[in-house]
């Protein structure tokens, strides 16, 4: 079977502890978090934040994850 056209969004999860990150990163990832937002490298506004996590982060790293399907043809 030939499937013309799948996309997946896949969620993981990575705890980490006793970690040492710059300050900015820090005060990016906090008020990401107070304000509910995402860290989103399309959109470019939290680079710093975006790149730390991007260098220390893998899905090798992950807890537990989950996929969903959201097309499929």
């Amino acid at each position: 079977m030939i499937v013309k056209d799948l996309k997946v969004t896949v969620t993981y999860t990575v705890g980490l502890g006793n970690i040492d990150m710059p300050e900015e990163v820090y005060e990016q990832l906090v008020e990401a978090n107070e304000n509910g937002s995402k860290i989103d490298p399309t959109l470019m506004i939290d680079e710093e934040a975006e790149e730390w996590i991007s260098a220390k982060i893998s899905e090798r790293d992950c807890m537990e994850w989950e996929a969903e399907i959201d097309d499929i043809s």
